[in-house]
């Protein structure tokens, strides 16, 4: 692609993003799906070139048609020596040759020759001419199609909230947007080359061969339909199978993909060859149906080849039965030069339907890319601003969010995630969230930030309905850092400034040294221009999740998540970054989710899930004597010395 989308889409939108997911950026992108984005919106921008370049590609192919008539007049002035035997066309096209005057005084037959080949090469030199300004229109208008394409894939992508893309799946997603949108511009490109020449050669060709003898013209004429009913059959059972092909992608792309992500999981268990052998199963089903496609596309060139055989076979035994009959053209008789022009004409039209034969599987699977392409444009957000989205700013002290019996499930009809959540919580105070695996509290805070829509309830955010609050503006207030850090590739600089663009060095530091990533990030020579590997595999556990921290930090959030966001820390570094949040950020509502009791126990407020309950609300002193399973888990992790 001609540029990076993601500091593209910042550019344009100027908004300071939440710490750690594309998810939040989804509100820029909503244009996308307002204008109904399809292809064929990207396909237009480009609309002058399907009309330009096939104009100088047609220019090409009548020099094509021309260069074997030329032939025929050359053959029949330079060696016919009776001038009734010369037919009207070579006559004509004899009279344009003799403007050009004659080259070899005395020898008017071989001047012909000369003036003749001479006009032929020009016509070739000029038809390559043509051919190469069309061959740099078309990659030109393709490589930008694709670009837009793949630019608005993924501005699309980005409107989808985390629900949606799970249920058309991420693997189909990724295919989509690499390998679709590039069959997309192939399309594109094969089409402004070749979609108008091919069946202008053939047409073309048809009709000279009428013209010059009408029996052959039929032969011409049979042959056609016969190749393209064949060329129509194999592209429609073609069509099928490569969608088969393409869902197969699908998975493969899914499978490598999990296991790129939990490649140390798969070590830790020592199921390398299990996977291996999933993956070469899932390879191998995908080069059957693959091989498969190609045997049935195989099938075209043999049978074209053997029908055009045959009709070059015709074209030979009815040209010598009509010069042995004494058939006439145009007043005149037929020349053996007629019969090679004819052989010339049909050759052509060999070479086109071969190369229609190809053009067919690329624009079958540009035409099924392109339907895959507008099924994710399609995809409607399940979560959608509001048309009288509201904002709102309060006081510390006042109410920030209330829930009040708010329920959750993921399907419809399913088992709930969650289940009657009721509390409240004031701006400034921190709350802590606490439950084994399975609780709900990764879904809880999904609700929080409204990546997730509640089934029942009411969900208040600032004494307004979180779905009638702007989506950009409560991401815009909230900083979400979880557990599984999430750093992309540049340099740490870069990285920081996802939450605030126009930050500057003295607020990167400050940030730094809030999270207590200021030693390690300044020991290095180039320090917060160090640079960051894709996933921030350059750096330990630990000091990814500062880094977010940091980046959660340096916009000074008016609601600052931390889920688990501490788990690789050490329990001393964990208080020192607790206390310099709550120093530095008075006025911010702090939610904390944590397995340690020892994190959240100086929360205003804290919540004991179980199961997609709340089975105690209170402070830690509270809990102690109210909560069974609180007590229990804070005396196990106290005689593990935390």
């Amino acid at each position: 692609m001609s540029r990076p989308l993601m500091p593209l889409l910042f550019q344009e939108e100027r908004r300071p993003m939440s710490s750690f997911s594309l998810e939040s950026a989804r509100p820029s992108c909503d244009k996308i799906d307002s204008m109904d984005y399809k292809v064929s919106t990207a396909l237009k921008k480009n609309m002058w070139a399907y009309i330009v370049g096939p104009a100088f590609k047609i220019i090409e192919a009548v020099f094509d048609l021309l260069i074997p008539l030329f032939m025929k007049a050359v053959l029949d002035l330079s060696f016919s020596s009776d001038p009734r035997t010369i037919d009207p066309i070579s006559k004509a096209l004899g009279n344009f040759i003799a403007l050009f005057g004659q080259w070899v005084p005395g020898n008017e037959k071989l001047s012909y020759a000369l003036v003749g080949g001479f006009i032929i090469l020009l016509m070739g030199i000029v038809g390559l001419g043509t051919t190469m300004v069309c061959q740099y229109i078309a990659a030109l208008a393709a490589t930008r199609s694709g670009t837009d394409l793949r630019d608005a894939l993924y501005r699309k992508i980005l409107t989808l909230d985390k629900k949606t893309i799970e249920a058309f799946g991420q693997g189909k997603t990724q295919t989509i947007l690499n390998s679709d949108s590039f069959q997309v511009q192939q399309g594109v490109l094969f089409f402004i080359r070749l979609g108008i020449r091919a069946p202008f050669i053939i047409l073309g060709s048809l009709v000279f061969s009428f013209i010059l003898d009408w029996h052959i013209g039929l032969v011409f004429l049979g042959i056609v339909p016969i190749i393209l009913l064949i060329v129509f059959k194999v592209m429609r059972k073609a069509s099928r199978q490569y969608l088969v092909i393409q869902g197969k992608l699908d998975s493969l792309s899914s499978m490598a993909s999990d296991n790129l992500d939990g490649a140390r999981v798969v070590r830790a268990f020592s199921t390398q060859d299990i996977e291996r052998e999933r993956f070469s199963t899932a390879t191998a089903d995908y080069r059957k149906e693959a091989i498969h496609v190609s045997k049935i596309n195989a099938l075209i060139n043999p049978l074209t080849f053997a029908i055009v055989s045959l009709a070059t076979i015709l074209v030979v035994l009815l040209g010598g039965f009509d010069m042995s009959n004494g058939v006439m053209f145009l007043g005149a008789p037929l020349q053996p030069s007629t019969i090679i022009t004819l052989v010339s004409y049909l050759s052509q039209i060999f070479q086109t339907l071969v190369l229609l034969t190809n053009l067919v599987t690329i624009f079958t699977k540009s035409i099924v890319s392109w339907k895959r392409c507008d099924e994710l444009f399609g995809l409607k957000p399940s979560i959608v601003e509001s048309p009288d989205a509201k904002t709102k700013k309060i006081a510390v002290g006042e109410e920030i969010f209330s829930f009040d019996n708010v329920s959750l499930s993921y399907a419809e009809g399913g088992n709930a995630a969650l289940s009657d959540i009721s509390f409240s919580l004031r701006k400034g105070e921190t709350l802590g969230i606490i439950g084994g695996t399975g609780s709900g509290k990764t879904t809880l805070i999904r609700l929080l930030e409204r990546l997730l829509d509640r089934t029942s309830g009411t969900i208040r955010y600032k004494g307004i309905d979180i779905k009638d609050y702007s989506i950009h503006a409560l991401h815009s207030e909230i900083a979400y850092v979880p557990q599984k850090s999430v750093l992309f590739k540049g340099t740490i600089r870069s990285n920081l400034q996802m939450s605030k663009k126009d930050s500057s060095d003295e607020e990167i530091q400050k940030a730094l040294r809030l999270s207590c990533a200021f030693d390690f990030v300044n020991a290095y020579e180039d320090k917060i221009d160090h640079e960051v590997e894709e996933g921030g595999k350059n750096f330990s556990g630990g000091q990814r999740q500062r880094l977010c921290i940091a980046r959660g930090l340096i916009r000074k959030p008016e609601v600052l998540i931390l889920d688990d966001a501490t788990s690789a820390l050490d329990l001393l570094t964990d208080r020192q970054v607790r206390h310099n949040i709550a120093s530095a950020l008075p006025a911010s509502t702090k939610i904390l989710v944590s397995q340690r009791v020892s994190t959240i126990k100086d929360s205003d407020i804290i919540l004991v899930l179980e199961g997609g309950h709340v089975i105690g609300k209170g402070r830690h002193e509270e809990l102690l004597k109210s909560c069974p399973v609180y007590l229990e888990t804070y005396q196990s992790q106290m005689q593990k010395g935390e």
